[in-house]
């Protein structure tokens, strides 16, 4: 009862418990947006709806060039020095201002070229890039505040935030959904993240204020010079990476068609909902503490292969059991074939989500050339072995391809952090 109790008690355990409870909302708002696509929108527009997921991951990254990790770090590093954390927000908040405004233009001017291109040659959807232009730079302010939120370590807003922008989000993407289709799905897509933003704001409104992120006297040279290896980081990862995706979306519907690409989407949509456990949990807890200096990094992995990653085995097993009920319930029957994909594509996020406490060991350690490497040769292997497997044995191959590339990427990882075990 003793040991139970610790572990009760642990702080860990207590985010885990409350991230559980986001999660399972998650996935409750996921169930109703993916029946409502599926019903809807079909496994044609939920295509487009995972083209244009990908689109908005690369300007998004784009835009952000990886200073969301930089704010979390900065900020859980100078929260007690009010000066140097002035000085950090106005920086990161002029610069971000700057960035979104260009990528608003961009997209103002490109609308009908970023139409063509993202949704099979059709311009009917420019509309959309105008709206998102509108929206852009709260769209990247928030992840600015939520990264604030984070970097004050305050793990339990975190979760709120997400849990109450997500509610809003779902009423909203519902409706859009039901009168407009396909056209509402993606206009959903843009306001989510203008929830998050005006969520985080209250909740930052006791921490930080507006002065505070757009000062142009507190604008510091010397915090954009430290900034390098996360630009760097953010090119590889973020953008590059994000490309990487949205080429092999395009080549999945080029391969195999308009519908399989629909129900490879309706696949990535489940798996970002369980890999959601994993990743919010390793951005608002594991990410701050293996960003202090003196954090104990082989006692951080420890924790993390037995607190996180049996559960989430445990979880995937279920979902592997559960897979062609979870077809029906979340589905139509259009998405059937959605079955034969799911072993490839749990084995593969399983690895991903083992290899995943080794690379944010890397972002938050600063270990660039490391970084750089590892990524590029692991999108090298990802791109190219799924263009070969989608020829070779069709739709399947791109979850082939998917357990090849992390298991890979997670050999080269432990090879290179085998010293930590010794």
């Amino acid at each position: 009862m003793s040991e139970i109790k610790k572990i009760i008690q642990q702080p860990l355990f207590k985010i885990t418990s409350l991230n559980s409870v986001h999660i399972l909302l998650k996935l409750v708002f996921g169930f109703i947006t993916s029946k409502a696509l599926a019903i809807f929108v079909g496994a044609n527009g939920m295509a487009y709806v995972g083209n244009f997921r990908a689109f908005l991951n690369v300007v998004e990254n784009f835009s952000l060039l990886g200073i969301q990790n930089a704010i979390v770090k900065y900020v859980s590093e100078y929260q007690y020095d009010k000066p140097k954390l002035k000085s950090v927000l106005a920086t990161f908040g002029l610069l971000l201002l700057a960035s979104s405004m260009l990528i608003s233009l961009f997209l103002i001017f490109g609308a009908n070229y970023l139409s063509k291109q993202i949704f099979n040659h059709s311009e009917i959807y420019s509309f959309v890039f105008y709206v998102l232009a509108i929206l852009f730079p709260l769209y990247v302010f928030s992840t600015f505040c939520i990264s604030v939120v984070n970097g004050f370590q305050e793990y339990k807003k975190v979760i709120y935030i997400q849990i109450i922008s997500s509610s809003i989000a779902l009423l909203f993407s519902v409706f859009l959904i039901y009168y407009y289709t396909t056209f509402g799905a993606l206009i959903s897509l843009v306001f989510a993240p203008v929830f998050v933003f005006f969520v985080s704001l209250f909740y930052l409104r006791n921490f930080i204020s507006i002065s505070d992120v757009f000062s142009f006297s507190s604008f510091d040279l010397s915090v954009v010079k430290n900034l390098s290896e996360y630009v760097l980081m953010a090119l590889v990862s973020g953008v590059i990476g994000s490309f990487v995706l949205l080429e092999i979306r395009t080549d999945v519907i080029e391969i195999t068609g308009l519908k399989n690409a629909g129900i490879y989407e309706g696949l990535q949509r489940i798996s970002s909902y369980y890999l959601l456990f994993v990743s919010s949990i390793m951005t608002i807890y594991f990410y701050p503490k293996l960003s202090e200096s003196n954090s104990n990094t082989k006692a951080i992995i420890i924790n993390y292969f037995k607190t996180i990653i049996p559960i989430f085995a445990i979880g995937l097993a279920l979902i592997y059991l559960l897979r062609h009920f979870i077809i029906k319930v979340l589905f139509s029957t259009e998405f059937e074939t959605m079955e034969t994909l799911f072993l490839g594509q749990l084995v593969g996020d399983l690895l991903k989500a083992t290899s995943l406490i080794f690379g944010t060991i890397l972002i938050a350690k600063k270990l660039t050339k490391a970084f750089i490497i590892t990524e590029i040769v692991s999108l090298f292997i990802m791109y190219y072995s799924t263009n070969w497997m989608l020829h070779a044995i069709g739709i399947e191959g791109i979850v082939v391809a998917h357990t090849f590339t992390y298991f890979t990427y997670l050999l080269v990882l432990v090879i290179y952090f085998r010293k930590i075990f010794r």
